[in-house]
Parts: structure tokens; sequence; C-alpha cells
């Protein structure tokens, strides 16, 4: 019998863990919901007898049995390439409403993080991995990091339901390789992006291809279109429920979250969103927002409130995104442009029906100083100055302008990390017309802040002199 929490987990709802439930018999304990997409698939970290399981349970109302399948064919089609796999240790197509296979846990396990010393390390057995399944004639059709483990310094490939094969009995062909080993770079923030790219030529080795300067330049470009890609799903992701996104709306409501942050401080934290506001430390009380530094559940917080001026503001203002919500889209975006930003933690709008009143943008608090500040009792360093340019070189190669580029809008923490704030006007731009009068307007409004010569000249000689 399937415990009826799960249910609720794939509702979309929380719950308190741990939690026993049973299958055919056998007893386990819930530790850890490792993934999740309501109504359709849950993934748990279970224990029976001491011994650790990743138990996977698919829904029948939304083709769990044939979901089922996927998984055991692209368990067997992998196992046959060689490639490092967890054991499977049982199947069962009978488990109430549900179908479930469960794997071997793999102790000591971690996710291949976008981190520079992990990518150095394991960059040549990420491509070994990737062309042993390419020369096999199959290839990992859902490729991100969270499918990838490191144990024993091996690779381990998971998530097998997404594992498909064209032609088993030969190698894929090269332009499907290129498309999915571009799929995979995407994953990474661009500066990380680099360090594969770099690399690249072992698998071209592997392949028997040559890795010419015309094969890198088609490579960018195809790593671009897949990160422009990966971008949109991970961004529809924010606005529904799913793994990482707890996401409500209501007649009088709507509100995002990453589910761990729900998770951690659990639904009064919306409930009483006002009371928070009113209690915190006022940081800025415009009439346009109210800014406040509150503690909760052992976490510092940013509470920005937007507020209503009045009725014709509101009128104004009620069929839009809201500017919570937009900051909360452009927070997200950023982590994946790689440009830092106080962790956007949700949003709250409410709502009377489709029309928009007040919100909320909930960010982890950073105790970075604003960068005018700063720099009025000294000079950039060479570090500041590197980051200040990646930054401006981001948003020029993504078509990104920030429309309020004032130094009280960037932040430099302890560790001389720049931290771009008030993310509400920032766009997104499809034409190249478009975008840089945008990026000049930002840089203008980013050099307006220093009056003094010296620092000017400074900034437009390290920051745009190739612009």
């Amino acid at each position: 019998m399937v415990n009826v929490q799960i249910n609720f987990f794939l509702q979309g709802k929380s719950i308190v863990l741990p939690f026993d439930f049973d299958i055919n018999g056998n007893t386990y304990v819930c530790s850890e919901v490792l993934r999740l997409l309501p109504r359709k698939r849950i993934v748990l970290k279970a224990e029976s007898e001491g011994k650790l399981y990743v138990i996977k349970l698919f829904s029948n109302a939304q083709k769990g049995k044939r979901e089922l399948e996927r998984e055991l064919s692209g368990y067997q089609l992998t196992q046959k390439s060689g490639i490092h796999l967890p054991q499977v240790e049982f199947v069962s197509d009978d488990v109430e409403d549900y179908s479930a296979i469960a794997y071997e846990f793999i102790e000591h396990a971690a996710p291949f993080h976008d981190d520079p010393l992990v990518l150095s390390q394991y960059a040549v057995s990420l491509f070994n991995l990737v062309s042993t399944l390419h020369n096999s004639g199959i290839y990992q059709d859902d490729f991100h990091l969270d499918n990838l483990l490191i144990a024993d310094e091996q690779l381990f490939l998971i998530d097998l339901a997404s594992v498909k094969s064209e032609h088993e009995a030969r190698p894929l062909n090269k332009q499907k390789s290129v498309e999915n080993l571009a799929m995979l770079v995407a994953q990474f923030i661009p500066k990380q992006q680099q360090i594969l790219i770099d690399k690249l030529a072992h698998y071209y080795e592997k392949r028997g291809w040559s890795w010419t300067e015309d094969e890198q330049d088609e490579f960018v470009d195809i790593t671009y279109q897949a990160w422009q890609q990966r971008k949109n799903l991970y961004l529809k992701k924010r606005f529904r429920s799913c793994t990482m996104t707890a996401y409500d709306k209501t007649f009088s409501q709507q509100s995002a979250f990453r589910r761990s942050f729900l998770d951690e401080v659990g639904s009064d934290f919306i409930n009483n969103i006002d009371t928070l506001v009113e209690q915190g430390e006022c940081l800025k009380d415009g009439n346009s927002a109210t800014v406040v530094k509150v503690s909760y559940a052992g976490k510092q917080l940013v509470i920005k409130r937007y507020n209503i001026k009045s009725f014709w503001h509101g009128l104004k203002r009620c069929y839009r995104p809201s500017r919570a919500a937009v900051s909360w889209r452009n927070g997200n975006l950023l982590e994946l442009m790689g440009i830092a930003t106080p962790t956007a933690l949700g949003f709250i709008e409410q709502r009377f029906a489709w029309l928009r009143k007040r919100a909320y943008l909930i960010c982890e608090y950073s105790d970075g100083q604003e960068l005018f500040d700063v720099y009025q009792s000294r000079s950039p360093t060479a570090i500041e100055l590197a980051g200040l340019k990646e930054m401006f070189s981001l948003l020029r190669s993504y078509k990104v302008s920030h429309g309020d580029l004032k130094a009280s809008n960037l932040l430099l923490d302890k560790q001389s990390q720049l931290m771009m704030i008030d993310l509400d006007a920032m766009h997104e731009h499809v034409d190249n017309v478009g975008f840089q009068k945008a990026y000049d307007k930002d840089k203008q409004r980013f050099l307006k802040n220093w009056q003094q010569p010296v620092q000017q000249t400074l900034f437009k000689t390290a920051l745009f002199n190739r612009d």
C-alpha cells in the first residue's frame, strides 16, 4: 500500500518527513523527496531493513506503466554501453495506482556541480561518458547536472527513462551527437561552458572527428541556442509546481517559492507576510516599495513589498505581471547567466481573480555594501574591475538590460563578489537595435555615478574600451 502522504506530494503539497509506506508487503521509511513531478512521478530516498534505496513511483493514471517501461528500456540500453549505473533492486507494476522501480542508493554520491574544480577534474570523464553513449548509438535526451552523480571518482548516469536510441547497432550521427553534447554544455553557466569547450577536443578525438576552428565556432552557436531553450524551460518551471518550485494560485493569491525554502519555513510564512513586513527592520520606506530585513526560521531575509500608491496606480498595474513576479523571474535568469544576485526565494501576489494588487518579493539577505559607498573611500581592485567587465559582457552577450544601473543597485560583498539588485526593470531583448539602445543607457547610467574624471576614465577604459 502506498502511503496517502505520497498522494499529497504528487499533488504538490508539502508534508513532514520522514514517513512510512508499503510496497508488496515491505515497509519503507522515506527520509527525502529527491524529485517530484506533481500528479505524475515522485522519487524517494527510502530505507528498509537497514538498506537504502532510491524508489521511483509513477502514477498509473498518468501512463505510469508506460513510464516504467521507458525506465527499464533506458536502463537496459545504457547497461549494454558499459556506463556506470546504480543497480536495479526491484520492479513492480502492481502497487495500488502506481508502478515502481527501486535502485540501490549509491553511498557518498554527489551531484555533478558546475564548479571550476569539479569541471577541471571530471571534464575528460564526462566526455568519455558522452562519447561512449554516442558511439553505442544512444543518448540522454534530458541531460542536466542532477542526472550525473560522482561516487568513488566515477561518473554515474541516472534518470534513464530519458535515454533513447536511434540506431543501437551503430554510432549516433554527427548532427544529433553535437546537438546532444551542446544540450549538456548548456546546463552550465557561461563561464563554466568555456572550461568544457576548451576540453572538447577529447570528445571529438573519441569520435574520430577533427576539432577545427570552424567546428568550435559552430559548436558555440549551437550551445547558445541550447542555452536559450534551457532558459525558457527553466523559467517556466519557476511558475509551476515541480521538484524545485512550490507554486500555488487561487482566486485571491498567486505565489511561487523555491520548494526547499518553503519546506523549511512552512506555509505560515506566506500567511503572515504582512505581519513580517510590519515587524521587520526597515531598509527602505518609499511610496512605491517598502523593503525590510527579517529573521525567520533561522534565516536572514529581505522582503520587498511593492505598494499601490493610488487608485489610478493600482488600475494601471493590476492587469500586468507584478514587479515581484518580474523580479522573481529575473533573479532566476541572472542565476542562469552566472551574474550574482541575492538569491530570490519566492514571490507573493495578492489578487482579486486575475486583477493583481500588492505583491512581495522574498530574497536572501546580503551584507554587501552599495558600490557607490565602497568607491567613495577607495579605488576598485583589479578583481572587482574584472567582475564588472564580466557582468557587462554577459549582459551584452545575452541581450539583457538592467534598466536602472545606478551604483546603489550594485552590491559588493566581503569576498569582492559583485551582486546586482532591483531587477523589476530588467528586460530581455529580441532585436539588436532595441538592446543596443538599452545597453548604452545602462552604461551611461553606471558612468553617471562617478563624477570624478579619474574614476570615469578608469571605468570607461577598463569596462567599455572595446564596446
